[in-house]
């Protein structure tokens, strides 16, 4: 990845303004930009010349600084943004928003320069263990607060700098910090290796970028199985057969990603071309979000090409793309010609959780499951389809939920005749079942066309806690009761904090101190956490209220309607194949340890009662979702209960906080958070 402009600053100072323009328009428009008079030009032609100016002013007090890089419009895939200036020093990175004409320091410009130096430390393998200096220059504001207060590996408070002093600062930096073992002029060819959440995915491959931009070099498996998956359909389509591809993998290993992944790769390579390929999900969340997201970003590029175009214009757009799984069944279940889907290929996301027959004769008065109704919609093709499933495991949260074993169930409900039709791609293990795919039972799909075992169908590494792929086996302990196992593995997190507090508001306190720049934090709750409401939690996010969802993830700090506000904590259904980078579990009473076990339960009326079976699975997976939902940070708020109340037993919250903290968690009085 490389700048739009890079030079020594000696270099860049002997250079015409008008030739680094010249050289950033070349660059503007191969990326994808008008190569037109624009708003941006103007920016340059303010710009050069100033830095210009401060970068002799620097080579006159420290001659040293001539070899230093300049680097101009720096671009991070990830945030889908450009960093104005990089400057590379011996001692440290300088990272430098300019606002011309400025001012004012805007809280908004302070976490904007923020996160793209916490950009680099976490996603660019040259700044591992270099001090980064993030600055916020407005040429218009009179005052200059600076103080180092980096460490090596560490980002720097943000320095604000006015109209003059720049040059004096970045020349402190670089030669008053600590020298970090770094080689300047290597620096570019490192790799940039970031870990997108879903909406930056989706946002990034909608604009026409590839999964290779944006997802991290590790992240090969997750390029490998979506390719893989598009040959599959490929091959399908020439043989003008059938198929269904489960694609399998842990949670947070980016199975949606994938599944968006395939979308792309599908309409890019042609496999389709009058748009017979669609994402589906049951997930309404995930679907309300992704839309959402999709809608804004498309509304604001057409916005920035000076292109006329409402949002409620761009939000019919992306419907054809990605639909709600009730949606697509109602329209084809309900057609009284019995006619084809228009597309040939559906990408249905959380396929673990479909549900059973039962809650299809409730849902669409058809005793079929949902499994079967998407195998007979799409039979009806007479030429040819493809059913790809995104599989994970230990996610079903509701009655109905049976996992993979409906699909193998469905499958063998087909006949004899349909079955031969069909091919069966999945992973090693979709066949005996695992902690990710459980008993698809196609070993006795005799008369299955062909079941095919292919290595590149199962994602087998967490990105979502990219600080540490051992969160989810660390909450599998944790929920399994075994204590011992649980410490052993959070000792090697690493940088991923999980903290156990008693004081919702410590919980707040440290949410909003750990998330720096533009990381986004906010409150999760079991839906089953019905006592919370004493402690002032009484209303989770609902997963019919589309519009709330939309803005609890997607709008900005100051906005009481997003997870910024800390007021609504977001439960399993409103988070499940969502993410936060900072995440506070409010830990409730349908989940509590006695000091020798897990005890399972449910409200009912005015006090808790046991529940077994499928639902105390329901209820462990619950917390499984939750506690897995932040990429960088978990607090943990275990209330401390009443010995007024029997709802809220202090005796079963101590024990429970007793044994987080025994399983690994850090115990963090009020005081310290």
């Amino acid at each position: 990845m490389t700048a739009y402009f890079s030079s020594s600053i000696k270099t860049f100072c002997h250079i015409t303004p008008d030739e680094v323009s010249a050289r950033l328009h070349a660059k503007y428009a191969a990326d994808g930009f008008s190569s037109q008079y624009t708003t941006q030009t103007e920016a340059w032609n303010n710009t050069i010349p100033r830095l210009q100016e401060e970068f002799r002013a620097l080579m006159r007090e420290h001659p040293t600084a001539s070899s230093w890089r300049v680097l101009l419009e720096y671009p991070l895939y990830r945030l889908r943004r450009r960093i104005d200036v990089l400057v590379l020093t011996p001692a440290a990175l300088v990272v430098v928003e300019l606002k011309v004409g400025e001012s004012e320091f805007r809280s908004t410009d302070r976490r904007q320069v923020e996160e793209y130096a916490l950009d680099l430390r976490d996603f660019h393998a040259s700044s591992s263990g270099v001090s980064i200096v993030p600055l916020l220059w407005c040429t218009g504001a009179s005052t200059t607060t600076y103080a180092p207060t980096t460490k090596p590996g560490d980002v720097a408070e943000v320095g604000l700098v006015g109209k003059t002093g720049v040059a004096r600062i970045i020349g402190q930096i670089g030669l008053s910090q600590p020298v970090i073992s770094y080689e300047i002029n290597e620096w570019e060819t490192g790799q940039y290796r970031p870990v997108p959440t879903v909406v930056d995915a989706a946002t990034t491959l909608f604009a026409g970028h590839g999964v290779r931009e944006i997802a991290q070099a590790d992240a090969t498996n997750l390029d490998a199985s979506a390719n893989r998956v598009v040959e599959i359909i490929k091959e399908t389509q020439r043989n003008r057969s059938r198929s269904l591809i489960f694609l399998a993998g842990v949670p947070g290993s980016g199975k949606t990603l994938a599944g968006l992944q395939v979308v792309h790769n599908a309409v890019e390579s042609g496999v389709e071309d009058r748009g017979d390929i669609v994402y589906l999900s049951g997930n309404t969340p995930l679907v309300v979000v992704l839309r959402e997201a999709l809608a804004r970003d498309e509304a604001g590029r057409r916005k920035a090409r000076g292109e006329r175009g409402q949002l409620a214009e761009a939000r019919n757009s992306v419907r054809t793309r990605i639909q709600h799984i009730i949606d697509f069944l109602r329209e084809y279940l309900t057609s009284d010609d019995g006619s084809a889907p228009h597309e040939h290929v559906i990408v249905f996301d959380e396929a673990q959780r479909a549900w059973d027959e039962d809650y299809g004769k409730k849902k669409f008065g058809r005793p079929s499951s949902e499994p079967r109704l998407l195998l007979e919609i799409m039979g009806r093709h007479p030429d040819w389809c493809s059913i790809v499933a995104l599989v994970g495991g230990g996610q079903e949260i509701n009655a109905g939920e049976n996992g993979i074993a409906e699909w193998g169930k469905a499958l063998r409900e087909l006949g004899a005749d349909v079955l031969k039709s069909w091919s069966v791609y999945g992973p090693p293990n979709f066949v005996e079942g695992s902690e990710a795919t459980a008993k698809l039972g196609a070993g006795s799909l005799s008369g299955v066309g062909s079941v095919k075992v292919d290595r590149d169908l199962e994602l087998t590494v967490p990105l979502r806690s990219f600080r540490s792929p051992l969160l989810s086996q660390w909450v599998a302990a944790v929920l399994d009761g075994d204590a011992p196992s649980a410490a052993g593995l959070a000792e090697h997190l690493g940088d991923y904090p999980i903290l156990v507090v008693r004081s919702l508001d410590c919980a707040r306190n440290w949410l909003k101190d750990a998330a720096r720049g533009e990381r986004r934090f906010g409150l999760v709750a079991s839906s089953g956490a019905r006592r919370l409401r004493a402690d002032g939690l009484g209303v989770t996010l609902n997963a019919t209220d589309g519009s709330a969802i939309a803005q609890w993830y997607l709008n900005g700090r100051g906005d009481v309607r997003s997870s910024f506000a800390l007021e609504v904590p977001a439960n399993e259904y409103t988070t499940q194949g969502l993410e936060l980078d900072f995440v506070g579990l409010c830990w409730g009473g349908d989940l509590v340890w006695d000091g020798d076990c897990w005890q399972y339960r449910q409200f009912r009326g005015n006090d808790w009662a046991s529940v077994n079976g499928d639902r105390q699975r329901f209820v462990a997976n619950s917390y499984r979702v939750l506690m897995t939902r932040g990429r960088e940070g978990l607090v943990i708020w275990v209330p401390e209960g009443s010995e007024e109340d029997p709802t809220r037993e202090p005796e079963n919250l101590d024990w429970t906080a007793r044994f987080l903290v025994s399983c690994g968690a850090k115990q963090c009085l009020e005081g310290d958070a």
